[in-house]
C-alpha cells in the first residue's frame, strides 16, 4: 500500500486509477503471492517446496502482474484498461518479494528454473519495529499527506533494514572472530535474525557436519534475569540472548555424534523420503533416534528454526516397525505425536 500511495500521481489522469483505488489494488496485488497456500491442498511436503516458489520468483513477475491486472480490469468492469492496473501491481509484487527475502527462510526468486531459495538474513519473520514502522507510515499517509507520507514510511522501514544489515555484519563477525579464537580453521561464518530486537542474533560456525551456535545480544553488557521456564514466552525470549562475552556456544551434529546412531542418521537423511528436507534445512541436525509407539524413529530438524523456549515446528524424521519394514515419513512433535506428511 505504501509504494501504491508514494507513487501514485498528484493529478492522476482519467485513464489513471485514483489514490484510493491505487492503496486498494496495490493492498490486495501486494498479499497475491501469498496464494501459495494452495499448495497445502496437496499436502503439506508440495507446499513446502512450493512456499515463496513461482509465486514469489522475479523472473515470473511480470507475468503474473499481467495476469493479474486483466483480472482486476473484468473484476471492475473494465472502468481501466489492464495497463491502468499493471504498473501498481508489478511494483506491490516486488515489494512482496523483497519483502521476504531480507528474512532466513528463502525465497525463489528464479522459479521455475532453479528452487534455490536465498536470504538475506537481516530481518527475523515476524519483526514488530518493522511492522510498525510501515504501520506508522501508512497512518501518516491516510491523516496527514498521502504521498509525502507513505515515502516517508517507505524511507524508514528501509533505514530500518540497512541499520539491521549493519547489525548482521557485526554478528557474523563476532561468530567469526570466536571460530578463530578456537583454533576452527575449515569454517563458515553466519548469523541469523532472532525476535523482538534488531541486536538479538543466533552465530553460526558451520564445519559442515558439525555446528557451533550461541544466542546473543549485541548490545547487552550484563545478563538479563532469567525469568524460569514457566515464564510468559515475551520473558524466556527476552532472558535468552546474553552478552556476546557471555555466549554459551552449542555444538550440534548433522548425524549424531557417531557409533550405530550416526550409520542410521546417515541412511534415513539420503533416503528418497527425506529429499525436500535435505534441499529445505540450512543447517539439518540430528535430533532424536528412539522408539515412538513402538517403532524406531531417526528424527532431525532445520537448527535455523530453533528459538529458546519454544517447539521447532520444521522437524521432520522416519519411523520403521522393524529393521525389515520400510521407513516411513513423518512430521515430529515434541511431545512424541508425529503425522504423515
Amino acid at each position: 500500500m505504501l509504494a501504491a500511495r508514494a507513487s501514485a500521481p498528484r493529478q492522476p489522469r482519467p485513464d489513471q486509477l485514483s489514490l484510493r483505488e491505487r492503496t486498494w489494488v496495490g493492498g490486495l496485488a501486494g498479499a497475491a503471492p501469498d496464494l501459495d497456500i494452495l499448495f497445502t491442498l496437496g499436502g503439506h511436503v508440495p507446499y513446502m517446496e512450493n512456499h515463496r516458489g513461482i509465486t514469489h520468483s522475479l523472473l515470473l513477475m511480470p507475468a503474473w502482474a499481467w495476469l493479474l491486472a486483466g483480472v482486476a480490469a473484468l473484476a471492475l468492469g473494465r472502468r481501466y484498461s489492464w495497463r491502468s492496473y499493471y504498473g501498481v501491481i508489478l511494483l506491490a509484487l516486488f515489494i512482496h518479494i523483497l519483502g521476504d527475502l531480507i528474512t532466513s527462510y528463502g525465497t525463489q526468486i528464479l522459479a521455475p528454473f532453479t528452487n534455490w531459495a536465498p536470504g538475506f538474513n537481516t530481518t527475523f519473520i515476524i519483526d514488530p519495529w518493522f511492522s510498525g514502522v510501515l504501520l506508522a507510515g501508512l497512518l501518516a499517509s491516510l491523516y496527514w499527506r498521502p504521498r509525502t507520507g507513505a515515502a516517508l514510511g517507505l524511507a524508514a522501514v528501509t533505514a530500518l533494514v540497512l541499520f539491521q544489515y549493519s547489525q548482521y555484519r557485526t554478528a557474523v563477525t563476532e561468530a567469526r572472530d570466536w571460530a578463530q579464537s578456537q583454533g576452527i580453521t575449515d569454517y563458515v561464518a553466519e548469523a541469523h535474525p532472532q525476535p523482538w530486537s534488531p541486536f538479538n542474533w543466533k552465530l553460526v560456525v558451520d564445519r559442515g557436519d558439525r555446528y557451533h551456535m550461541a544466542v546473543v545480544n549485541l548490545r547487552r553488557d550484563r545478563r538479563p534475569h532469567d525469568f524460569g521456564d514457566d515464564a510468559f514466552l515475551l520473558l524466556r525470549l527476552w532472558s535468552a540472548y546474553v552478552p556476546v562475552e557471555q555466549a554459551h556456544w552449542e555444538t550440534f551434529h548433522r548425524y549424531g555424534a557417531g557409533g550405530e546412531e550416526q550409520e542410521l542418521a546417515r541412511e534415513v537423511m539420503a533416503a528418497d523420503g527425506m529429499a525436500f528436507f535435505r534441499w529445505f534445512a540450512s543447517y539439518p541436525a540430528l535430533r532424536a533416534v528412539d522408539a515412538r509407539n513402538g517403532d524406531q524413529c531417526v528424527v532431525f530438524e532445520d537448527l535455523r528454526f530453533r528459538l529458546e523456549g519454544m517447539s521447532n515446528p520444521f522437524r521432520y524424521g522416519m519411523c520403521r516397525a522393524d529393521e525389515d519394514a520400510d521407513w516411513q515419513r513423518y512430521r515430529m512433535r515434541d511431545d512424541g505425536e508425529r503425522t504423515a506428511i
